[in-house]
């Protein structure tokens, strides 16, 4: 491309961004298109930065973040968002994959062969027909959410309560996306390594791919010290009131209560953040239960860095092609939603997105990309961001 074409992408980019925050959708945005063996990066907004209060944290409460307390910057490329469930597409799928090229697990291996406590739970007349295979496609029958964090805090206490789980559906006979079922698949990549979730996705995924501005805050909050943040809510309050309406047995997603009850009471006793969240994990099960670390949630990186993580689906990449090919095909049953490994198909592409308001969206056939980065939950959940996605791709699938 020649610096005209570059200069009209960039500016449909940015128009796509200033509709965004024209709309309220989002205060903050960065967006990356990669075109051939050219990206083009536009951004909008500001990100926080912070003084470090020691060599491995963060100036504030513990509370949350303040914006008297941060320090307003310009976003770019480089601005660390905080990636939700693109986690779940960043590490814990191509670690997943990497760990079945290299024969230590298998597609088709019961969960329950690395994790035997789904056995030993209420829900094991069940859950031995959940695979590795199911829990990437989201179609192994576990339901999509849990308040766990309200009373649980550490991996053990989640696998008990995972383990006495009735089948939300009948495993394989439809789809529901589920963060119990990537929660499960970190804590197999443990085993299968006998390795923290963090230091094998280092090692396996970020390390080879030269993502440096990527990782878990929580396991190593040096590597983002001084490094511009876009912020998220301020508190948890949409959260909490999914897990006050899990209490009183009102609709929420995943579901009816099933084994797993909390009270009102319960809600209320959470130790919730009140300030701005910045630098740790929006979701709670990941921050509040889990420590920020999980394969569901807790991933942080900046546009820059994803456009390198590209490389992993490329051909010619380290996933063996038969492997690459099974990941980016039809996975789940007829009638439910059209899923790979993983990704959701979408026509000629497959994509991912993350609640705090970031997407990823790629073609196996020519390698195109497309990397969106907000923070729509900024200072509140606000609505508009799949409308949003939706003018963004149809603006530049064609170009």
């Amino acid at each position: 491309m020649d610096g005209t074409a570059l200069e009209s992408i960039e500016a449909i980019l940015l128009a796509e961004l200033d509709r965004g925050v024209a709309a309220g959708t989002f205060p903050c945005g960065v967006v990356a298109l990669r075109r051939g063996g050219s990206v083009v990066t536009a951004a909008r907004g500001e990100a926080w930065l912070r003084a470090p209060r020691d060599a491995g944290g963060y100036a504030g409460t513990e509370a949350g973040a303040t914006r008297s307390a941060s320090v307003a910057v310009g976003a770019d490329a480089r601005t660390v968002f905080d990636l939700a469930s693109l986690t779940k597409i960043v590490a814990t799928l191509p670690a997943t994959l990497l760990t079945v090229q290299a024969g230590r697990i298998g597609l088709d291996d019961p969960a329950s062969r690395w994790l035997p406590e789904l056995s030993r739970g209420a829900g094991a007349s069940w859950n031995g027909s959940v695979t590795i295979r199911s829990l990437l496609g989201h179609y192994s029958g576990l339901p999509a959410w849990r308040p766990y964090f309200v009373l649980l805090r550490d991996k053990d206490a989640y696998l008990r309560a995972i383990a006495d789980e009735s089948a939300s559906y009948a495993p394989g006979k439809a789809v529901e996306y589920s963060d119990l079922g990537f929660m499960s698949l970190g804590w197999i990549l443990e085993r299968a390594w006998d390795e923290a979730l963090p230091e094998l996705v280092d090692r396996l995924v970020l390390g080879p791919l030269g993502m440096s501005a990527t990782g878990y805050p929580a396991a190593d909050p040096g590597r983002f010290a001084g490094a511009p943040i876009a912020p998220t809510e301020v508190g948890n309050e949409y959260e909490r009131s999914m897990a006050l309406a899990y209490a009183e047995g009102r609709p929420v997603v995943g579901g009816p209560a099933g084994s797993y009850r909390v009270a009102a009471a319960d809600v209320d006793g959470v130790p919730w953040r009140r300030g701005a969240i910045l630098g740790e994990a929006h979701d709670g099960n990941c921050h509040y239960g889990l420590g920020g670390v999980s394969g569901h949630a807790g991933l942080f990186s900046t546009a820059e860095d994803l456009v390198r993580y590209l490389a992993f689906w490329d051909r010619g990449g380290p996933l063996d092609p038969a492997l690459r090919a099974e990941a980016l095909s039809r996975q789940t049953p007829p009638g439910a939603v059209a899923r790979g490994l993983g990704w959701i198909l979408d026509g000629a592409a497959v994509t991912h997105t993350g609640f705090t308001g970031t997407m990823l969206r790629y073609r196996a056939a020519d390698g195109g990309a497309l990397v969106a980065l907000t923070n729509r939950v900024h200072p509140a959940v606000e609505d508009g961001i799949g409308d949003w996605r939706q003018a963004l791709v149809a603006a530049t699938e064609d170009l």
